[in-house]
């Protein structure tokens, strides 16, 4: 039983040391990409951050995957097993060979620390979410259901249009907003919100609040502010090409902000409120041509191929990490 413990500590050792390997990475590529990501079309920058969001746990499960992948043929073909190759002191990531003994003190102390600190930032991420989610589920239960608009109306004078609900979302439109608009706006706003049901921006964000608590807190923050203002510009560009009309859009995006401002601050954790982000950057965007549509195609062959590489390299990639891990095994 003691051999398993060893064991289990030598895994999730080398996982969150590969954790906190995919976490510098991922800073390292999003400083060098974020001044060029932010000029892509944002249908594909989208796609980008969520890529980007969940790297490091990508990084961290690929390569626990490729270091345990020689003690897998192990079980399969005993006759592949190479930890009769090292010495008796030798630290085994092994499913055949448990090892005799754990990490130091120290570095149990560390990977407690380490492992419980990634998993209150998780928990702290599922809760602000639960959170919004029950108050969604109140406000909604207080509404009034549109079919002829395909809206949710709150009885408020209070200015308050959004897409929201993780599971199902729905779309969310106060009484003093709807009877403040033109026609012309609430066809705009409609489109627009529906682009968020459609797309399932709001889950897809709840999900990135979670994959992002790996990430350094500057990279985290930027990830989720772009991510937000990139649903925000692509529900524009479905409305504008919906609409005809891009400046009835960038119209309406200032005319609801004006009305909206600082409103929704609570739901914006499973919503997307239409006058809530980067209001300049999404006008000049609508004021400008759009930008033609750019395929992800590049970003999924380079990581497929980064996965390739690492497999090829598995044996070695297992042995460094055993190594690795006997330096500091007790």
């Amino acid at each position: 039983m003691m051999a398993v413990a060893y064991s289990a500590q030598l895994f999730l050792l080398a996982g969150v040391s590969f954790l906190a390997l995919g976490s510098v990475s991922s800073a390292g590529l999003v400083s060098s990409l974020r001044a060029s990501l932010v000029r892509v079309e944002p249908h594909a920058r989208h796609r980008a951050l969520v890529w980007l969001a969940a790297l490091p746990a990508f990084i961290a499960f690929a390569l626990l995957l490729t270091v345990s992948l020689p003690s897998l043929v192990a079980l399969i073909a005993p006759g592949a097993d190479h930890c009769t190759l090292h010495e008796d002191g030798h630290a085994h990531l092994c499913f055949r060979h448990l090892p005799s003994s754990g990490i130091s003190v120290v570095f149990t102390l560390c990977l407690v620390f380490s492992v419980s600190y990634c998993m209150l930032r998780a928990a702290l991420a599922l809760l602000e979410l639960l959170r919004a989610m029950r108050v969604v589920n109140a406000l909604a239960a207080t509404g009034e259901e549109r079919s002829d608009l395909g809206v949710t109306v709150l009885e408020t004078t209070r200015p308050v249009c959004l897409a929201a609900g993780l599971l199902h979302p729905r779309v969310l439109l106060s009484r003093g907003l709807l009877d403040s608009l033109s026609p012309p706006e609430l066809a705009v706003i409609l489109a627009h919100e529906r682009a968020h049901v459609r797309r399932r921006d709001a889950a897809i964000a709840g999900m990135v609040r979670v994959l992002v608590s790996a990430h350094l807190p500057w990279v985290k923050r930027w990830l989720l502010r772009e991510l937000e203002i990139a649903a925000e510009q692509s529900c524009d560009e479905d409305s504008a090409r919906l609409l005809n009309d891009r400046l009835v859009v960038a119209a309406t995006i200032l005319r609801v902000e004006r009305a909206a401002h600082r409103e929704n601050a609570v739901l914006g954790v499973v919503s997307m409120g239409f006058g809530a982000q980067a209001i300049e950057r999404r006008v000049q965007a609508l004021l400008s041509e759009p930008s033609p549509p750019r395929s992800l195609r590049a970003w999924v062959m380079g990581f497929g191929l980064a996965v390739a590489i690492a497999l090829s390299f598995a044996n070695e990639l297992h042995h460094v990490t055993e190594s690795v891990l006997s330096s500091i095994a007790s």
